[in-house]
């Protein structure tokens, strides 16, 4: 496993994407307005905010559960 740092940052990056690619949608304004995309990307970033907060805790067993379902959502890690 890398560097717990290394994750982090990975993390923030993707957490920065998603939040620009939430605001594009919603700049977009499309009809049909993309709901299922809209909640997908807010439940990733819900899913990143608990692995940032579990690492900050020393908490190292609730990330990697954490980290499982950003992926089983299709968030894939470098790990």
């Amino acid at each position: 496993m890398k560097d717990i740092s290394l994750i982090v940052m990975q993390l923030k990056n993707r957490q920065t994407q998603i939040d620009r690619k939430i605001n594009q949608l919603i700049d977009q304004n499309l009809d049909p307005f993309p709901f299922e995309r809209l909640d997908k990307g807010k439940k990733l970033i819900e899913l990143i905010k608990k692995v940032l907060q579990s690492i900050e805790e020393d908490n190292l067993i609730q990330p990697g559960m954490h980290i499982r379902d950003l992926e089983i959502e299709g968030l894939k890690l470098d790990l």
